[in-house]
């Protein structure tokens, strides 16, 4: 607390003022991260139910987009949520934060659920373990940006990082897309 109240350029008191704890401060950074992308998701979700998607492929697109795209909007926010899931500081939160995390995660787990279900039963996916997908598409974009970024080494982002996004996207799409 006391490194984050002088990057501010404020007391310690003053940053006890706006958060209580630590875990609540770590939270408040988070938390519009994981907001944002289960509902981008969702709105892939609902374009989904309002059969607006003419492929597998659009699809995958769309997720990948909506996963780059919040990446591309605060890296250093990405950088530090990696690091807060591989670390597992997530276990040793207070059970109030550990609830904002499970609440936004996994709406977001359950989005992802949700579109492939729906890609399935409308012939876009081949008939697919749903979970397993999900945890297998969050885990390659989070996979991916963690290693084109250490690779990179350097501030901001990586210009390799979105050819092999495309190339795991196109990857994906020729695994599990019928059309």
């Amino acid at each position: 607390m006391d490194d984050i109240a002088s990057e501010a350029g404020l007391t310690k008191p003053t940053v006890y003022q706006y958060f209580k704890t630590k875990d609540e401060l770590f939270i408040q950074l988070v938390k519009p991260l994981i907001h944002t992308l289960a509902m981008k998701l969702e709105t892939i979700r609902v374009m989904l139910e309002e059969k607006r998607y003419k492929s597998g492929r659009d699809i995958i697109k769309d997720i990948f987009d909506v996963y780059y795209s919040t990446f591309e909007e605060n890296p250093d926010l990405y950088k530090l949520f990696n690091i807060f899931l591989q670390m597992g500081v997530h276990y040793k939160l207070n059970q109030d934060s550990m609830d904002i995390i499970r609440l936004w995660g996994s709406k977001c787990f359950k989005e992802g659920n949700e579109i492939a279900t729906l890609g399935v039963r409308q012939g876009f996916f081949k008939d697919i373990d749903i979970h397993q997908s999900t945890d297998f598409f969050w885990g390659s974009f989070w996979g991916i940006v963690q290693v084109e970024q250490s690779k990179w080494g350097k501030e901001g982002i990586s210009p390799y990082l979105k050819p092999v996004l495309k190339f795991a996207e196109n990857l994906l799409a020729s695994a599990i897309a019928i059309r």
